[in-house]
């Protein structure tokens, strides 16, 4: 189904850049409201999930809190309600940096790698859930077109 019509809009979008623009956007919503049902059945939050990942596929299971912030996109106020609520729900640890003692790494319990083990199946199979009917070829299109408007979004100054 077309935006036009899932929007219900009356006159046609006035170009297909904008068009492309608001399918972005509009798809993106769409992933979130997605994700935030899914993940919910597991008690987190998609960014906690995020921040899980993150911590499990590092190499030492911890990473300073600044980098989570800086790879997730996240400003270090929110990324440090992000972490109360993982150490509250004891899926995340504290510690003070050995190198530098300002920096707190952060580092995944078992409770935490539990957690999202049993998030992360049923996660992945949504994925090709959600890509089935694109080919490989169209997917990869489809990241280098993404990144080439990202990187125009840099570029723009308005980032």
């Amino acid at each position: 189904m077309s935006l036009n019509e899932e929007l219900g809009l009356e006159t046609p979008i006035e170009t297909v850049e904008h068009e492309c623009l608001l399918n972005i956007v509009y798809t993106g919503t769409v992933f979130y409201r997605a994700s935030y049902r899914y993940f919910s059945k597991y008690g987190i939050t998609d960014a906690q999930f995020n921040v899980l990942m993150q911590l499990k596929y590092s190499t030492s299971n911890s990473l300073p809190q600044n980098v989570l912030s800086k790879r997730l996109f996240v400003n270090k106020a929110d990324m440090t309600g992000i972490i109360d609520r993982l150490e509250k729900a004891k899926y995340v640890e504290r510690l003070a940096d050995p190198k530098d003692r300002r920096v707190n790494l952060i580092r995944i319990t078992k409770d935490g790698d539990k957690t999202l083990k049993q998030a992360e199946a049923g996660y992945f199979e949504a994925v090709n859930k959600l890509m089935s009917g694109l080919k490989k070829q169209e997917i990869q299109q489809l990241i280098k077109s993404i990144e080439t408007i990202r990187n125009n979004v840099k570029k723009s100054g308005l980032l």
